[in-house]
């Protein structure tokens, strides 16, 4: 990755007009963590334990619902980032902000994008043991491979979506995960020709 494709990021995100959408619900944020390594940008993800009741042994972005202690959804992110994986708020600069999503357990989300401003060697993932089984990074490119990526047509509550899926290694990127990848790559591609 070069500063020039990371300032085309930041530059095409601040620029973005994202959907926002009224909360039905709770409200959440997650957070799409960027780090550079060994000139590749890369987007790290978390898998979920299976033993929790929501979303178990699925892939997601560190994230998480807002508390009364948090003053914005940006804290919120940066928040349940330290807790999940023990990236602090002061090794990530956020970039921009995506289209608020609606999960299926009733929360509008609003993904953050962010970039580690810290070396992939030089961070130690502390991981929570409760909610986090692993961190991993998948380098941004590898997502325009069309053999990895499928969608299929899915009805709930008689409205037809669109459900997007990435295939990594043994595991399968999808739900909000895989929505909010595929708009993101979506709104950086021209930054990455």
């Amino acid at each position: 990755m070069t500063s020039n494709e990371l300032d085309c990021i930041s530059y095409v995100l601040k620029g973005y007009l994202r959907e926002k959408k009224k909360p039905v619900g709770k409200t959440a944020a997650v957070l799409v963590p960027l780090i550079y390594e060994e000139n590749i940008l890369k987007i790290i993800f978390t898998k979920r334990h299976k033993r929790l009741n929501n979303h178990s042994g699925e892939v997601s972005f560190p994230g998480g619902s807002c508390e009364n202690s948090d003053d914005t959804l940006r804290i919120t992110a940066l928040r349940e980032t330290s807790e999940e994986i023990g990236i602090p708020p002061e090794y990530i600069k956020i970039l921009g902000k995506l289209d608020d999503e609606y999960s299926i357990t009733g929360y509008k989300v609003t993904p953050y994008v962010g970039f580690i401003v810290k070396n992939l060697n030089d961070i130690s993932f502390n991981c929570d043991d409760i909610e986090v089984e692993r961190v991993f990074a998948v380098p941004v490119r590898y997502f325009f491979d069309e053999s990895v990526f499928w969608t299929e047509n899915w009805v709930k509550d008689g409205e037809k979506r669109i459900v997007y899926f990435y295939k990594f290694e043994d595991l399968i990127i999808w739900g909000l995960t895989g929505r909010i990848v595929f708009k993101f790559l979506n709104i950086i591609k021209k930054c990455l020709i």
